[in-house]
């Protein structure tokens, strides 16, 4: 267990970017409120529920967690997600999660016209079109005539890694380097303050910081020490007994190694 003033300098190396930080952040409506404006350019933007880490169940089929999910006052639903590293098909997820967010809150017997619109915006320290733009739009449209449709699912990709000098992109670099205060997007600046620079804060961050660092320790591990894990695994250890070797590894992390080792092995 750290000392306050270790807590307190762990806290401080966190930015929104990283998402047990923006968890807590999000717990705050205008907060999400005063982001989603400057994103999707809309002043008047008004959110009336907003839920970090919204869990939607799918029995028998993948379920997800969305970092954020909000509802505005036309009834249109708002999943913000963060992501650091490139590793994986990322499109597809924000796919996935507007699939999710239409078949878990749209009311049974609702006309297809009366659809509530879905908006993902995918927050990433990475330009991963590579196109050299702060903020993608990305829809459909007709192969032959360009023309576009709109099937009421707007998807947002907007990174960190490029500062076009837009409202968008301050904004993004904050989220990287979430430091001081901004005038631009005061209530944000304003919460990270609070966890950053007040008792209350960090000690409302606590449980979460000791599980981040934890985390990024195990992520850290050398290739030796992974490879090791998988082969005691293979040869029969326990998740347990694997723990006690190596205490600085969660139970999650182990795990998640054995699921691996399973998957290649069917």
């Amino acid at each position: 267990m750290q000392t306050s003033t270790e807590q307190l300098a762990l806290i401080r190396q966190l930015n929104v970017i990283d998402d047990v930080f923006f968890h807590k952040i999000a717990e705050d409506k205008a907060v999400c409120e005063e982001i989603l404006r400057i994103i999707l350019q809309k002043p008047k933007l008004r959110v009336i529920d907003a839920q970090a880490q919204r869990f939607l169940r799918n029995i028998g089929a993948h379920s997800v967690i969305l970092d954020l999910l909000c509802e505005d006052e036309d009834g249109s639903r708002i999943n913000v997600e963060m992501q650091k590293a490139d590793d994986d098909d990322h499109v597809k997820r924000v796919r996935f999660n507007s699939s999710n967010i239409d078949t878990t809150f749209t009311e049974k017997g609702l006309d297809y016209k009366d659809f509530p619109d879905i908006y993902v915006i995918f927050i990433s320290k990475f330009d991963m079109f590579q196109e050299r733009k702060t903020i993608y739009h990305a829809g459909i449209f007709l192969h032959e005539t360009g023309t576009v449709i709109n099937d009421g699912i707007h998807r947002i990709f907007v990174n960190c890694a490029v500062d076009d000098g837009s409202d968008v992109a301050e904004l993004m670099q904050y989220f990287k380097n979430s430091t001081g205060k901004n005038n631009k997007f005061p209530k944000l600046s304003d919460r990270v303050h609070y966890f950053k620079e007040s008792k209350e804060g960090a000690d409302a961050m606590t449980q979460v910081v000791e599980d981040y660092f934890k985390k990024r320790i195990s992520e850290q591990m050398s290739e030796h020490d992974k490879e090791t894990v998988k082969v005691l695994l293979q040869n029969g250890a326990s998740v347990d007994l694997i723990k006690k070797s190596f205490p600085t590894l969660s139970v999650e992390y182990i795990e998640k190694i054995d699921q691996q080792l399973s998957v290649v092995g069917q």
